[in-house]
This record gives C-alpha cells, sequence and structure tokens, in this order.
C-alpha cells in the first residue's frame, strides 16, 4: 500500500530526504577530516590559536582558540538541522515543519561566517566576543535572582577584559536595563556602532553566496514568514482539496509540496556551504575540497526546488 497523506505521495519527500542526509554526510566528513584540529601550518585558524596569551581575561586563557572551535561546533549544528529537514520531510502530514529548522540553519551559518569574515585578528575577536556576550544575556537567567546577575556580570566581565586587551572597550546604553548586553566597538568606531542584526547577517551571507542583489532580502523574509506561522503569506503555500465545501467554506489542507520543500530548505544548504567556503580559507584547506563534497548533492537538492546551484 503506497504511503500517501491526502493525494500527497510521500515518495518525493523521502527521496528529497536522502538528497539531504548525503548533504549532511558529506558537510560531516569535511568537519570531521579536512577541518580537523589542528589547522594547517600558515592558517589564520592557527594564527589566532597562537594569539592565546595576548588575548586573555579574568578567567578566559584561549579566547581565539575558542573562537575557532566555535566554527567546528557551528557546522555539527549545521549538520543536525539538516538531518532533523531529513527527518520530518517523510511524516504523513507534516508539510511546513522543516521550515524552522532551514531558518535555524541559516542564521547559524550566517551567524559563524561573520565572525570569520573580520579580515583582522580584532575583527574576528569583537565579532565573536559580542555574539557571546548577545548569547549570555539572551539565556533564560532569573533577572531578579542576584545570583543569577551575579554570574552574569562575572562572565560580561570576563569578555570585556578579553576585549580590552585587543583595545575594545564595553559600550552600554544609559537606559539599559540588567538583561541588556554591552557590546564592543573598535578604535575606528564609536559608541553608536552596535553589532549587525541577524537579519542584516544573513543578507550578507547570501550576498557572499552568489545571490543577486535584488535577491538577498528574500531568503529570510521567507523563512521567517513560514516560521511565524504566516503560510498563505510566505510565498510557498499550496492547497490540496481535502472534501466537499461546507456552506461555501471549502475543506482545505496547507500543504508544501516536495518541490517547494526543496526550494525553501536548499537555503540552508546554500548558507553552509558559504560558511565552510570561508572556513575553508580560514584553515588554509583548499575550496575546492568544499565544492568536490558538497557539489552532487546540492546540485541535487537545487535541482528539485527548480534552484540554480549559486557560484
Amino acid at each position: 500500500m503506497k504511503n500517501r497523506t491526502r493525494g500527497v505521495d510521500a515518495a518525493a519527500y523521502t527521496k528529497l530526504a536522502d538528497t539531504i542526509r548525503r548533504f549532511a554526510d558529506a558537510v560531516e566528513y569535511l568537519l570531521t577530516i579536512e577541518f580537523e584540529f589542528p589547522f594547517s601550518l600558515g592558517s589564520e585558524g592557527l594564527r589566532d590559536c597562537a594569539a592565546d596569551t595576548q588575548h586573555c581575561g579574568t578567567t578566559t586563557k584561549d579566547a581565539m582558540t575558542r573562537l575557532a572551535m566555535s566554527q567546528l561546533r557551528a557546522i555539527g549544528a549545521q549538520c543536525d538541522l539538516h538531518r532533523g529537514i531529513a527527518a520530518v520531510l517523510p511524516a504523513q502530514k507534516v508539510f511546513f515543519s522543516p521550515y524552522p529548522l532551514a531558518r535555524t540553519g541559516v542564521a547559524t551559518a550566517a551567524k559563524a561566517w561573520y565572525i570569520l569574515s573580520g579580515v583582522t585578528r580584532e575583527e574576528r575577536l569583537q565579532r565573536y566576543l559580542n555574539e557571546e556576550l548577545a548569547a549570555l544575556y539572551g539565556a533564560p537567567w532569573d533577572f531578579t535572582n542576584p545570583n543569577s546577575r551575579a554570574d552574569i556580570a562575572a562572565l560580561a566581565d570576563d569578555y570585556v577584559a578579553v576585549a580590552a586587551t585587543a583595545g575594545m572597550p564595553a559600550v552600554r546604553s544609559k537606559k539599559a536595563k540588567d538583561w541588556v548586553a554591552p557590546y564592543l566597538v573598535r578604535g575606528d568606531q564609536v559608541d553608536a556602532d552596535k553589532p549587525p542584526t541577524e537579519t542584516a547577517v544573513v543578507r550578507e551571507l547570501f550576498a557572499a553566496s552568489g545571490l543577486g542583489a535584488d535577491q538577498v532580502d528574500l531568503p529570510y523574509t521567507l523563512l521567517s514568514a513560514a516560521t511565524h506561522g504566516r503560510f498563505s503569506q510566505s510565498g510557498v503555500s499550496e492547497s490540496i482539496p481535502t472534501g466537499r465545501s461546507v456552506y461555501g467554506v471549502a475543506k482545505a489542507a496547507l500543504h508544501s509540496s516536495a518541490d517547494t520543500s526543496a526550494k525553501v530548505t536548499v537555503l540552508a544548504a546554500i548558507a553552509t556551504r558559504t560558511h565552510l567556503r570561508a572556513l575553508a580559507r580560514y584553515a588554509r584547506v583548499p575550496e575546492e575540497l568544499v565544492e568536490d563534497g558538497l557539489g552532487d548533492s546540492l546540485a541535487e537538492w537545487c535541482e528539485t526546488g527548480g534552484v540554480e546551484v549559486p557560484d
């Protein structure tokens, strides 16, 4: 008996899931083999790690190594999200669940890529520490608890101490509450130069991925619409009649076809490839390894969704 859901054949979803799993396996191979520590001699990654002694905090003694290791953790998170997409795709009556996973995959890749995109060590350190501060203050702490507030302050002071070794002071809004994170500025910046928003970073990532200027805003907007429950406004909704109309109201189930699912979720794969390219340059690994490793599965994923593989 065919596995069907209200007229939807699951075979196409299963085939797409197999493609996504192969992509995730290829990413994991790059993570565990090509980008395994130590980084290649002469790489930016190795030079950053060697600079740990220059950037010590009150507690942290290996900030630059942590920066490098956070890149490998980010790839691991992306693999997890890709496999999550593959796992839910063939499930009966599950159509929109892959989109929040794809959006998180894009954001994870974009933030990691943004850190590595800093031209100088100072820029990379600033971006890394600002992300850590934002994550610290964005955690579900009980800000009414004095002990929690003391823990936050101690960790924040540690990050600020590391930043001070690179001449980056912390900026705190005069009206900021206890739960608003400070941020770090470089010597060539002013206090108003806040870290870019996640939306802005994702836009930059897709520009670096080869999307045209008229396209870079669309992926995040599309993924966010679906993630926030605006399915009919996301531009990816279709409907399948499931029965007769009652008082003029048609009984229909919203769904996303396998082709549309591929079109949306492949954005996470494109973001992952862009991050891996940046990591290859950072670790002094040939970028061709990324293209060769991901090429076939990415091309198949794009083909299913009717998307041209970006340069």
